[in-house]
């Protein structure tokens, strides 16, 4: 039964008065007390059974003849349908979902924000929780021994979304891995929204927030940097040389599979990878394979990221390494990010290496 908000609200508190407050009218009426709260606000329309109960208690003809002059019967599909949105709207209201306005406005939060979608962008994934409602979830997966990072993460989510993933959970195959998943559907969608794209990131492409490579805030290029670095980064060592310069690595899959590009083009070491040298050689629909995965499959992402860089002074180099083999038949290319070592340094200080093996393999290598 749908009335005017400000004539259920009469009638709720006139119901009430007759037992002292809403939560003694609440245990009259064996409902929730949640239930006569959003009555008296106007989030739940009544039912029939509950409005004539009311009506009883509050004993007013008065208002009786106003509320059966305006009150409107809807049918239980609507009810339903309406109870839905309002149980939506009451999980949304306990979390912050920033706007970009927000965004816009306030650094501390773009800030953290631009972290949030990096690190999953990095380590992590959205998928489909439920299909049937269209519900989506994330998660982040990290190895065991970076618990800085993720605590660091699940810091992120609480303070930009009010939302906590929780303790670190072990994957059931035995894996060195810690994980943490946002199950909150509003979270997800948001995420998104902005940037994060579902399924396999490799396949789509994704790029940093346009909210981010527009801000001209240093913090906010280095907020978003900085899970990068940490998850898809590394420090090369060798025996001879020691440790040497910094790289970031993703994956970006094509279009080209065994058919178009076969393994044996490559004639020598792991038949799943083509080097560098072999794809300047190898054509592909007229072109060289190197020309076409320059075309059709770059790392977007790595391409926003080296803006970044070159905005913060630092002048690392992009590059396609080589192909990979998946276990489908597709070939997926490897992007690096390579510094030089005396960029090292600057990694340090500007902040955007977090994490603590990550840091001392940089400061050997700094010297």
């Amino acid at each position: 039964m749908q009335l005017p908000a400000e004539l259920q609200k009469e009638l709720v508190e006139k119901a009430a008065v007759k037992y002292g407050n809403c939560q003694e009218l609440a245990k009259h009426l064996n409902i929730p007390k949640s239930s006569v709260h959003y009555y008296r606000i106007g989030r739940l329309t009544m039912p029939e059974s509950v409005l004539k109960r009311m009506l009883e208690i509050a004993n007013d003809e008065d208002l009786r003849e106003r509320i059966e002059s305006v009150r409107v019967t809807k049918d239980r599909m609507w009810a339903i349908e309406y109870a839905k949105s309002v149980y939506i709207e009451s999980c949304k209201d306990k979390l912050r979902l920033p706007t970009r306005d927000e965004l816009l406005r306030n650094d501390e939060l773009r800030r953290k924000a631009a972290s949030i979608v990096s690190y999953l962008l990095a380590e992590g994934s959205v998928w489909m929780q439920k299909e049937k409602w269209g519900e989506y979830a994330a998660n982040i997966t990290l190895s065991d021994e970076e618990t800085g990072l993720y605590n660091h993460f699940r810091t992120l989510c609480h303070d930009v979304f009010r939302y906590d993933i929780g303790s670190p959970q072990k994957p059931g195959n035995e894996a060195r891995a810690i994980r943490g998943f946002i199950y909150s559907r509003f979270v997800a969608e948001w995420l998104i929204e902005n940037g994060m794209p579902p399924g396999d990131k490799a396949q789509v492409g994704p790029r940093l927030p346009e909210w981010v490579m527009n801000s001209d805030d240093k913090e906010t290029w280095i907020a978003a940097l900085q899970p990068l670095c940490d998850g898809e980064g590394s420090v090369s060592v060798s025996y001879e040389h020691g440790f040497g310069g910094f790289s970031i690595s993703q994956s970006r899959h094509t279009d080209l599979d065994l058919g178009t590009l076969p393994r044996d083009s490559k004639a020598t070491g792991n038949r799943r990878t083509i080097g560098l040298g072999c794809l300047k050689q190898s054509m592909v629909h007229g072109v060289p394979a190197i020309d076409y995965c320059l075309m059709t499959a770059r790392s977007e992402l790595l391409d926003d990221a080296l803006l970044l860089f070159n905005r913060l002074g630092l002048t690392p180099k992009i590059r396609l390494t080589s192909l990979y083999l998946k276990d489908d038949g597709i070939w997926s290319c490897k992007w690096v990010i390579r510094f030089r070592k005396s960029d090292a340094t600057e990694l340090l200080q500007m902040g955007l290496v977090r994490d603590e093996l990550k840091r001392y393999a940089l400061e050997l290598s700094a010297f």
